[in-house]
């Protein structure tokens, strides 16, 4: 084949040419023409000259950003006519013009390729309108249908003022489609490569909307903000002409892609080239001039080295960015490139290139596709002419601005790198410290429960060490520790044999995720294995060996995201019952009993705050002349309802939330301000807890004083296993005495103490259990105790008191027996006043 390229402005130039260089019309001639500026009636002038000269011949055209010839480069003055003429090549060509559709880009592609497929088919080059293209759509379109073709050409160019546009052929002008021809030939050597060196510049951004070409926002701004905020408000307002320069470069494919914005809206969007996806990472892009005349001179001589076959055409499709960055240094990029063989080529809005049966459009690129029919061998490596010059003659104050830029961005990127590594040092850091459990190197409680919502339909298990707090206390807490850790290796590798994930849980629990069928029996199996396995191991710590006991209990982790929680109550509920493993089952009614408790403690907060804790009053009453001696005060909660709670009802959560100080306190301050105004004589309540609490103590005694009812009252102790706590309670007894108040032991019989201990403790009156009396008309054992404790407290000179006397049966056995007062529903209900 023959090239031959005229740089020219006028058709008579052109004509002269053509007759010059005896060009014969055939089909097998290729004409490019890159035209320098958007002058339709110049286009058509050429049109109507080569259809009368040349009728034969394939013409493809487009306006540009500037033409080139060699190394020349042509801005508006002139345009570059390329005539190749082949002699075993067949040309197909084709103009296409876009459709109103949402896919038109794309679908004008495959047209275009499906109207030049051929098997031999070895490469295509194309021209698409600049403005109304999306290169990467068109570019993907002619892949699906010829992968294997190389694809060259550009985007039109109409001198950096992106209004319009043109491609045309021997007839046709378009401001909205592509031509293209078609390079048929199975023996035709083609080669392409390109160069890039545009670098990033600065942080990199995420795109968070973009739809196919046109970007909305960067890292959550619009992306004219985003230009304004690192390149200036003056950048932002020149868009998209001066952005070209200043493109979004990514990694895509393996490959380093640029995007030019080619469109700027009103509702601050921009429209690129080709795509950019949504989540993208992109930075700005910036030319480094020593990189890209160094790297585009080496990657020039490894190309031509690689490359066995003398070039016989080379045609050259660069972004006008390049052209514009580097203004006078484009020269000697071209220069080197042209050694290669005959070039022209233009400066376009987008570069179309092939790789790997991939097609892309590129921006900020130089892209060059060669042509031979024959393959002339090359004998030596190719020896490009030592392309040094003196920089000090042309250097420009963009040179100087785009060098100190890079250095800059390489600085921050070195320092952005190092903390980039502190921060994944420091995240690590904390993700152990937030997720791991220190002292035993296991996933903590937070893994467990981020983890439960992965695991559904699994079985969780909390495992409690039993008797914990004795180790500590008896061993010290590093043996405690010692033994913790040991128990989370046993852990570990049962996990590990079991498909499963162990974790530590606060104090002595750990809990694990086991992998197995939801079947009681298996599952059952696997819990009894894992209690075998922790309580066989020999725990030897400082000479010491310590026994080790779990309590395990299993819940089914569920998408109600109960199954921590089903867990919790039944392990609770195991140690309450002495089971080493309990699984959850609805039958329990656990959570039932959890929302009743919570329902309660709310109520019982509520009371307090409203005043519903109240005192209700029961009288005393002597047996002989069934006169009132005294009242016991009562506690009850009055629900909203006007309801009254007894203390079964309330008492035990009240301890489990902490309110109960705060219900002693208020018993005393209501009690004792009601019975200061009338002189009757009461007692009250207080149980061991009440004795031991230093604040209850300083307020009863307080109180005593500040209402002057030592003489009326009497404090009934309840009889409890923590009497064996002696001196504290013969303590407490000395001072209510020093206060000239009278004691009483409430509950006498229950169970808890002994005679010794009752009789150590100066009293004036000994109730008995009301569990004795209630039944007393009927059981004989009943009726032989009670009689026993009777005889006992007369021989210690103490007032006797029978509870619980709830009918005239009861009332006759107790007042035969010989107490001296009676209590109970037979003779006196609670009531809230007297």
């Amino acid at each position: 084949m023959k090239n031959i390229n005229l740089p020219f402005s006028t058709i008579e130039e052109l004509e002269s040419f053509i007759n010059d260089n005896s060009i014969k019309d055939t089909k097998q001639l290729l004409i490019q023409l890159f035209c320098g500026d958007t002058d339709l009636q110049f286009i058509k002038s050429v049109q109507k000259y080569i259809q009368e000269k040349l009728p034969s011949c394939v013409l493809i055209g487009t306006t540009t950003d500037g033409v080139i010839d060699s190394s020349r480069v042509y801005y508006k003055s002139k345009s570059v006519a390329s005539f190749s003429i082949f002699e075993s090549t067949k040309l197909q060509a084709k103009l296409i013009k876009y459709s109103e559709c949402e896919h038109c880009v794309y679908e004008a592609g495959k047209l275009l390729a499906s109207s030049v497929q051929d098997k031999d088919l070895k490469a295509l080059i194309c021209f698409a309108d600049g403005i109304n293209t999306n290169g990467e759509d068109f570019v993907k379109g002619i892949e699906e249908v010829v992968p294997n073709a190389v694809l060259a050409g550009g985007l039109s160019g109409d001198n950096g003022e992106l209004k319009k546009t043109y491609v045309f052929d021997n007839y046709e002008i378009i401001n909205s489609g592509a031509v293209g021809v078609g390079l048929i030939n199975p023996t035709l050597n083609v080669a392409t490569s390109y160069l890039f060196d545009w670098k990033p510049i600065g942080k990199k951004m995420r795109v968070t909307k973009a739809v196919n070409n046109r970007v909305y926002e960067l890292d959550g701004l619009p992306i004219v903000d985003v230009y304004a905020k690192y390149m200036g408000q003056e950048l932002a307002n020149k868009l998209p002409q001066i952005g070209i320069e200043f493109p979004l470069v990514f990694e895509k494919e393996g490959m380093s892609l640029g995007r030019a914005p080619l469109a700027k809206h009103d509702d601050g969007s921009l429209t690129f080239a080709g795509n950019i996806d949504e989540y993208d990472m992109v930075s700005f892009g910036v030319g480094d001039i020593d990189a890209i005349l160094n790297n585009g001179t080496y990657a020039i001589h490894s190309f031509a080295n690689q490359n066995l076959c003398q070039s016989e055409a080379v045609f050259i499709y660069s972004c006008m960015a390049r052209r514009r960055f580097l203004e006078n240094y484009i020269r000697h990029e071209l220069e080197t490139l042209s050694q290669l063989g005959n070039s022209s080529g233009f400066f376009t809005y987008g570069e179309f290139f092939h790789f790997q049966d991939k097609n892309q459009l590129l921006n900020e690129t130089m892209t060059f596709i060669t042509l031979s029919e024959t393959c002339q061998k090359i004998d030596h490596h190719v020896i490009l002419k030592d392309e040094s010059f003196n920089r000090s003659e042309i250097i420009t104050t963009q040179h100087v601005l785009a060098n100190l830029a890079n250095t800059v961005s390489n600085e921050l990127a070195d320092l952005n790198e190092h903390l980039e590594q502190r921060v994944r040092e420091n995240s690590a850091y904390i993700f152990q410290q937030a997720y791991i459990n220190q002292l035993t190197g296991l996933p903590n409680r937070i893994s467990l429960i981020n983890a439960l919502e992965k695991h559904i339909g699994k079985v969780l298990l909390l495992i409690n060490v039993d008797d914990f707090t004795t180790i500590n206390d008896f061993y010290g807490y590093q043996v405690g520790d010692e033994v913790l850790k040991k128990i989370g290796e046993v852990l570990q590798h049962f996990a590990h044999e079991h498909n499963s994930r162990a974790y530590k849980l606060p104090s002595d629990e750990f809990a694990m995720i086991l992998d197995v069928k939801n079947h009681k029996t298996i599952i059952e199996k696997n819990i009894k294995q894992l209690i075998s396995e922790i309580e066989s191991k020999e725990y030897f710590f400082n000479e010491h060996h310590i026994h080790i006991g779990v309590t395990i209990a299993g819940a089914i982790i569920n998408t109600n995201k109960t199954g921590l929680v089903n867990a919790d109550m039944t392990l609770k509920l195991a140690k309450n019952k002495g089971k080493n493993f309990m699984l959850f089952n609805e039958d329990l009614k656990l959570a039932q009993q959890y929302e009743y408790n919570v329902k309660m403690a709310s109520l019982i907060k509520n009371a307090l705050a409203d005043g519903n804790v109240i005192p209700y009053f029961q009288p005393i009453i002597d047996v002989h002349t069934l006169e009132i001696r005294k009242y016991e005060a009562l506690v009850r909660l009055k629900k909203p309802d006007g309801s009254i709670l007894l203390p079964c009802q309330f008492l035990d959560i009240s301890r489990k939330i902490r309110l109960y100080e705060k219900i002693t306190l208020t018993m005393i301050e209501q009690t004792f301000s009601f019975f200061s105004k009338n002189e009757l004589k009461f007692s009250i309540n207080l149980d061991f807890s009440d004795i031991a609490n230093a604040k209850i103590k300083k307020f009863l005694f307080e109180k005593i004083k500040e209402y002057d009812i030592a003489q009326q009252l009497t404090i009934e102790i309840l009889e409890t296993q923590e009497f064996q706590d002696v001196q504290t309670v013969l303590d407490f007894v000395d001072e209510v005495y020093a206060h000239n108040a009278k004691i009483a032991i409430d509950d006498f019989g229950s169970g808890y103490a002994n005679f010794e201990y009752i009789t150590n403790i100066r009293s004036d009156f000994m109730k008995i259990d009301g569990s004795l009396i209630k039944n007393i008309d009927k059981d004989r054992n009943a009726r032989i105790i009670t009689e026993t404790i009777i005889g006992f407290a007369k021989k210690l000179n103490k007032k006797i008191v029978a509870e619980f006397v709830h009918s005239k049966e009861v009332f006759d056995v107790v007042k035969e027996l010989g107490v001296d007062y009676v209590q109970g529903y037979y003779l006196g209900v609670p009531k809230e006043s007297i």
